[in-house]
């Protein structure tokens, strides 16, 4: 299949670097952080871009987060502010919508064209920072610093471009990075990560930021009380996700302590209703429980009681093995403006 594929990639390659040739790289007012990847979905980036906000806003910063919103409903621009409350995700995107609910001092900017949305709210909102999200492949905008995500359990794919891989760039277009962090560095072993990090930084010439996830914590669906631990682990527990790293979600919950018996997998971005719920829980004994993302679970509005009860929400956040120092001192201390 992927050899079937590779026409499509080469011509994907030709129309990439033709987006780049003709696109005129506008400088926005306030300095840029991009936040990116080189392949396609699950590289832990949105987590990134959480806690690069905590750490402006702890810095006395207030930022803007510029977002496409992939897989929305809605298609015109809206801006997120104060935690987002009573708004849909079918409007903006879940990863608009976490964002917003989990760093509410933050501004979220949903919609496709990203530069126009800086001109269209600039009387509404002042932000000393704009953090670009998903950005190392957006032209349009120039930025003061590249962040870029690389997920260890699958740093390149095939080395092949999309669609043929999951490649968007080869591996080479880290040159362009000011900061590469690797995530999900628990998942593989100490003499991978090694090798990982030394090609990393042939491709870079920079020491790559190396993370985990940690500090879990369970809610119920509504995430204002904690779940009960008690029933996880006395019980037939099954992952449910819509999200790209799956097994790094999987990953997770074990690590918390929690065996699962089997896995509900669904396309990145998907929507949840009531109709599909009952169909998967139904599947399953009555007493088994489900244990979704934070991303996923900002899509459960409107779903009945019986199924939320059966629903355990998981909360992580990215925890520095190495860099940390690095981390801070590049955001914050690197970029003249600071």
């Amino acid at each position: 299949m992927n050899k079937l594929l590779y026409p499509l990639s080469l011509m994907y390659s030709v129309l990439l670097k033709a987006d780049r040739s003709f696109s005129n790289p506008k400088k926005l007012l306030k300095p840029v952080i991009s936040v990116g990847n080189i392949t396609w979905g699950g590289t832990g980036k949105t987590p990134i871009v959480i806690e690069l906000l905590k750490l402006l806003i702890k810095n006395n910063l207030k930022p803007a987060v510029l977002m496409r919103g992939y897989c929305r409903y809605g298609k015109s621009s809206i801006i997120l502010k104060d935690g987002a409350a009573d708004v849909s995700a079918l409007n903006t995107g879940d990863e608009p919508l976490l964002i917003a609910k989990s760093v509410p001092q933050s501004v979220v900017i949903v919609g496709a064209d990203r530069y126009g949305n800086v001109l269209k709210f600039k009387n509404e909102i002042n932000p000393d920072i704009y953090v670009l999200d998903d950005g190392f492949q957006h032209w349009r905008i120039k930025r003061d610093l590249d962040i870029v995500c690389v997920n260890a359990a699958n740093p390149f794919g095939n080395g092949m471009l999309i669609p043929a891989g999951i490649l968007r760039e080869k591996p080479i277009a880290l040159k362009r990075a000011d900061l590469i962090i690797i995530t999900n560095s628990d998942m593989i072993s100490d003499a991978a990560l090694k090798k990982l990090k030394e090609i990393l930084f042939i491709l870079s010439n920079k020491e790559p930021v190396v993370t985990y996830y940690g500090d879990f914590e369970y809610k119920t669906s509504n995430l204002e009380t904690n779940f009960d631990l008690g029933l996880l682990k006395n019980s037939d527990v099954y992952s449910l996700s819509a999200v790209g790293f799956n097994e790094g979600f999987k990953n997770s919950i074990e690590k918390s302590g929690i065996k699962v018996k089997d896995s509900v997998v669904l396309s990145d971005h998907s929507y949840y209703n009531n109709k599909m719920l009952n169909k998967i829980t139904g599947l399953y004994k009555k007493n088994s429980y489900f244990i979704i993302t934070s991303k996923d679970v900002v899509k459960f509005q409107n779903i009945s009681a019986d199924v939320k009860e059966k629903i355990a929400v998981l909360f992580v956040k990215p925890k520095f093995k190495t860099g940390e120092r690095t981390w801070e001192q590049t955001v914050l201390k690197n970029l003249l403006f600071f």
